[in-house]
């Protein structure tokens, strides 16, 4: 079963953010949040996989329906949750045929006002917070 935690709860202001995300071999991913007030940069190193779907498209079907009901009525204030036993993170190991073991590896979403990011990492995130 799929479940949700929080992860840096309460850090993230709230803002209405854009998102900027840059992803490559020398510095791995940054998903930078830009809102009227805040800029917000979350650093995730080289990561094992990442999926960025249109917010309009998923939820239903794609992530259980408890766990989101449950951050849905605050409208993803906290932005960013750490999975266990996800579905995304159980499907690239899978494909991976052992090569990831779940055990080390981490499964983050990122649900901004457009976009939901999974991310599939070794690593834990670090987090700036920028005044604008």
């Amino acid at each position: 079963m799929e479940i949700w935690k929080e992860v840096y709860k309460g850090m993230i202001p709230k803002d209405t953010y854009k998102t900027w995300i840059t992803n490559s071999e020398e510095r791995g991913l940054d998903i930078e949040l830009w809102g009227s007030a805040y800029h917000v940069t979350i650093k995730f190193g080289n990561v094992s996989a990442i999926r960025i779907l249109d917010e309009g498209i998923v939820q239903e079907g794609v992530y259980p329906d408890e766990e989101i009901s449950k951050y849905k009525k605050n409208n993803f204030i906290n932005c960013i949750y750490k999975l266990e036993n996800g579905k995304f993170g159980r499907e690239i190991e899978e494909m991976s045929s052992g090569f990831i073991d779940m055990v080390s590896i981490r499964h983050y979403v990122i649900i901004t006002d457009n976009f939901n990011i999974d991310i599939v990492t070794e690593w834990e995130p670090a987090l700036k917070i920028d005044t604008i």
